[in-house]
């Protein structure tokens, strides 16, 4: 039997063949790849250079191109970003650059980059408000349906096809309806309210009824088959105050942010964290319509994972639990001691689209009062447990923005019971 021999790397206690002795050195093989790594991330730190690959672009589509296409990675290349982010670039795109955009998002296409191309045309919907009727067209070519905010205020000849083939595509029938649930034109409307009355024969293949496609275009139907806004198309986004963990203290402004207060969760003894503390005398929250003087939307950061929080609300600033909460099914103990190190937020005064914050995807800040939601899962307005009416969307808090965490919190409103509502979404 050959004699094994003690690795020669201090404090391991390892023995290994004279075999693998000779080939390593005489330490064994866990520590000859550890050494191994070590020496690679020496050599990586020691080599390694700044690539700054926009150094003298200034074209905006053309800087543009290369945010979005895709980058293969060298460990011995730090690639310095734009100065710039994407949202800002496609903010000051003209009409005829917007233009050059889409037909290279469809060139994309042809090419079956369809990535990137979805990517593409998101930010020209999102972040300008872009009309994409050529880009639509190519993707009904490819029989792609989503995501389905990109047919959001399509055309009547690309709602007509995609009625058509609702009644006719099984297979697609759910990105289908949400397609045209975010066209949400009179003839949406009507077919949504008739479909109500009278459900399809297809109606029974779905998880929820057809009229129920709307919520994820931020719409329903009244009890008169009318539509219903559940969200106010006016938004403000919130921006970083310094930089790091813990930056500088933001200013008084219209909406503060992430305040701790004295009530405490009756569910798990945590402090209640106020999320967003309105003044609704200021001029930047009147899109709201609320007569008094602040409103405070408060919340459990820990139980809100697992269910919806409501809370009894005034005009004043004031709030309580809601007798209407129920525990969750699956609520686990918190960490002792659990806290957040919170980014400190400062709302910005500059009026945004309406759907800057709608798709997480795309990385933009989403941090909001205001706006469309940017749903993680699927659309989850709650219904007030007063009145049965679904709650009006005010606001989310986007983790990733403010903690290098993850998820968001949701924030509702019904204005005629004083009834908040927080919900929570992640990946």
């Amino acid at each position: 039997m050959t004699e094994r021999l003690p690795c020669q790397t201090p404090g391991c206690a390892a023995t290994i063949l004279p075999t693998t002795a000779l080939k390593t050195g005489g330490i064994c093989m866990p520590c000859h790849q550890k050494k191994l790594a070590l020496e690679e991330k020496a050599y990586i730190l020691q080599n390694r250079k700044d690539v700054d690959r926009y150094a003298g672009k200034m074209d905006p589509v053309e800087i543009l191109k290369m945010m979005h296409a895709p980058r293969k990675y060298n460990p011995l290349e730090n690639d310095l970003p734009y100065h710039k982010s994407a949202q800002e670039l496609y903010h000051q795109l003209t009409e005829a650059e917007l233009e050059i955009m889409e037909i290279y998002a469809i060139t994309l296409i042809d090419r079956e980059d369809l990535d990137q191309a979805e990517t593409i045309l998101l930010s020209l919907v999102c972040f300008t408000n872009a009309r994409i009727e050529r880009g639509l067209e190519a993707f009904l070519q490819k029989g792609k349906y989503y995501p389905s905010i990109l047919y959001k205020d399509a055309g009547s000849a690309i709602r007509d096809d995609l009625i058509h083939r609702v009644d006719n595509d099984s297979a697609n029938r759910n990105h289908l309806l949400l397609a045209l649930a975010w066209i949400g034109d009179e003839e949406v409307i009507r077919l949504f309210a008739k479909w109500r009355q009278n459900p399809p024969r297809w109606a029974s293949e779905l998880y929820v009824p057809p009229e129920n496609y709307t919520l994820e275009a931020g719409w329903e139907l009244d009890h008169d088959g009318r539509k219903r806004l559940l969200f106010h198309p006016e938004s403000y986004q919130f921006i970083i105050c310094g930089e790091g963990i813990g930056g500088a203290e933001p200013a008084q402004s219209a909406v503060m942010v992430l305040k701790t207060h004295d009530q405490v969760c009756p569910w798990c003894d945590g402090k209640l964290m106020v999320l967003f503390d309105y003044n609704l005398k200021d001029p930047l929250v009147g899109f709201m319509k609320l007569s008094g003087q602040q409103l405070r939307i408060a919340a459990c950061m820990h139980c809100n994972c697992y269910g919806t929080v409501f809370m009894k609300v005034d005009l004043d600033g004031g709030y309580s639990w809601s007798e209407y909460n129920t525990v969750p099914d699956f609520l686990p103990e918190t960490e002792p001691n659990e806290e957040f190190t919170l980014r400190a937020l400062q709302l910005s005064e500059r009026l945004m689209g309406t759907y800057e914050g709608a798709e997480w995807t795309l990385e933009a800040p989403t941090s909001q009062i205001g706006g469309h939601p940017a749903w993680i899962q699927d659309a989850e307005y709650p219904t007030c447990p007063c009145c049965s009416d679904t709650m009006m969307f005010i606001g989310q808090l986007d983790m990733e923005q403010v903690a290098a965490s993850e998820g968001i919190y949701y924030t509702f409103l019904c204005e005629a019971c004083l009834i908040a509502a927080v919900n929570y979404q992640q990946s």
